[in-house]
């Protein structure tokens, strides 16, 4: 029996429905392309926008991390680094200073916070220092690549940083228990900047410097020492250091900044005395603090005084060659030197304990 044929009408409604389905569905198709093709630009600006803000947030952290190293990049290599070696070294060598035994990992654990400690106090100091008119116009002959001379922060922006930086370092040292020291500091650090007491007698400014470093080391063993206070003789020893070796010899590293201090008219050692009698000042100190301190104060035998009397003769091998040719370079490589000699008295407690 025949299958009934189709009417072609109904075969003409059936093709137009079909074709209107897949219309639908192409049209669907395209919507749904179109907004992930809208989406992907959308998500791609989104991120193109994450990356720039994230960039730009590390090239302005970056920024300011540069600067505020550049106020304290000599000060990490004369002060923060051989602060943190006396603080650390003093609190191992124990009863050579009448000191309680710690054990190491303890002491050596809370070297962190001394650095960090002494980093905050310096770059308060250098800020301080560096946003007078008179500091800016001795920095724009001596070290131009300092942030205020070299146009990376403006003078009022340094005073906005003294102040965070004051609050920030007073509260560290009140977490630290050292809020005394910092005090002490604080009205230092004013006398020398903003009164002008490091610049009127080269003595007075020796005393001066010797005074804020009995500060930086003796803080710094107070931290390292931890819930343990300091003894007699560690006192004796940090100020032997600050107000006996450092304020005798921290003329050293002056001689590379006499032409700006003289163009400020701040009185040094050098400026008072002359170039050549200055470095007889040198000659006679660093000889004697090198032999004295190793055998004399810690009586200790030839090896405790080796660093010392090493570093102390590259020291005066250094300032004859500057004394006798007068160069900038030569003024630099001094500085240098005088630095790694005062790092070379930081171990001498511990070397004494360890070689009695």
């Amino acid at each position: 029996m025949a299958l009934p044929e189709e009417s072609p009408t109904k075969m003409i409604s059936t093709e137009r429905s079909t074709m209107s389905s897949e219309a639908n569905q192409s049209k669907k198709i395209a919507r749904r392309h179109s907004f992930i093709v809208e989406g992907s630009k959308l998500l791609s600006c989104c991120q193109m926008e994450v990356k720039d803000v994230s960039a730009n947030l590390w090239a302005r952290s970056g920024y300011a991390l540069k600067t505020l190293f550049l106020f304290t990049s000599d000060q990490v290599l004369d002060t923060v680094i051989p602060g943190t070696a006396f603080g650390t070294l003093a609190a191992l060598s124990g009863s050579t200073l009448d000191l309680p035994d710690q054990r190491s990992w303890g002491i050596l654990s809370r070297s962190l916070a001394v650095f960090i400690w002494l980093w905050l106090v310096i770059l308060q100091f250098c800020v301080q220092n560096q946003r007078s008119s008179g500091s800016i116009a001795e920095d724009t002959i001596n070290k131009p690549w300092r942030p205020i001379p070299s146009g990376r922060i403006t003078s009022e922006q340094a005073t906005t940083l003294l102040a965070w930086v004051n609050i920030v370092a007073g509260l560290l040292s009140y977490y630290l228990d050292v809020l005394p020291i910092f005090m002490v500091y604080m009205c230092l650090i004013t006398a020398y900047n903003d009164l002008g007491g490091g610049n009127k007698s080269g003595i007075v400014r020796n005393l001066f410097c010797g005074a804020g470093f009995s500060c930086y080391f003796g803080g710094a063993l107070s931290i390292a020492l931890g819930p343990h206070g300091m003894s007699t003789a560690a006192w004796q020893w940090t100020l032997l250091v600050t107000f006996g070796i450092l304020a005798t010899t921290i003329q050293t590293q002056e001689f590379r900044d006499e032409v700006g201090d003289k163009a400020r008219g701040r009185r040094t050692l050098i400026t008072e005395l002359g170039r050549e009698r200055a470095f007889w000042t040198v000659f006679v100190t660093v000889a004697f603090w090198s032999v004295y301190t190793p055998l004399g104060f810690f009586e200790g035998g030839w090896m405790t005084a080796l660093l010392p009397v090493l570093f102390g003769g590259a020291l005066l091998v250094t300032a004859a060659q500057a004394y006798r040719r007068g160069d900038h370079v030569l003024d630099r490589k001094l500085y240098k030197t005088w630095c790694i000699w005062m790092f070379g008295f930081c171990p001498l407690p511990l070397l004494a304990s360890k070689l009695a």
